[in-house]
């Protein structure tokens, strides 16, 4: 019986381009991140994105975490970690 693949169960940070939109107003995944365990600076596209009762997002080099957000019916519920540097056209 075969196991599944690491990899299956995972996206890329470009699946959630809709999702940073609808929360930052704006697309972040071209948005570099510092990683708070291993310092690794990578792009929001290159992290790993997992899906349960929310979105996880971790570091594509040590798998920390970088963001979480949570869907309620009235809001976001949104932890950042690591080191962000958020651009966001004024509205």
């Amino acid at each position: 019986m075969n196991n599944i693949d690491d990899e299956a169960r995972w996206l890329d940070g470009n699946a959630i381009a809709g999702l940073l939109s609808d929360v930052f107003g704006t697309d972040l995944t071209a948005t570099e991140r510092g990683c708070q365990s291993c310092g690794a600076v990578t792009c929001i596209g290159a992290h790993r994105v997992y899906r349960g009762a929310g979105t996880v997002v971790r570091c594509p080099v040590c798998g920390d975490l970088a963001l979480r957000v949570t869907s309620m019916p009235d809001r976001y519920v949104v932890i950042l970690a690591g080191t962000w540097a958020l651009e966001m056209p004024r509205g």
